[in-house]
């Protein structure tokens, strides 16, 4: 399977609180076995932005894509559905 690279982002506000919206490719680099080499996946990652600064140690939602038509449509459902993620999200803590 051929991977594309990838790399979307996107800021959304829900109510007063920002949040940065990202979808990259990633190389998987913790396989051991020779069969796995090069593998890659595709991320979508949503992370709070306060003060203007992305808190990447602290994502609130990730979900990840064995293609990249996928990481496509999942980044916009993401956007599409900010609200409700961050709702369940905040229930969650």
């Amino acid at each position: 399977m051929q991977h594309h690279d990838l790399e979307l982002k996107h800021i959304a506000s829900v109510d007063d609180k920002r949040y940065f919206i990202s979808t990259i490719r990633m190389l998987v680099r913790h396989t051991w076995l020779d069969q796995h080499d090069n593998v890659s996946v595709y991320e979508t990652m949503i992370f709070k932005k306060e003060n203007g600064k992305v808190l990447y140690l602290e994502p609130i939602y990730t979900k990840r894509y064995d293609a990249y038509d996928k990481a496509i449509d999942g980044h916009q459902y993401v956007i599409e559905n900010i609200k409700n993620i961050v709702k369940k999200s905040l229930e969650n803590e």
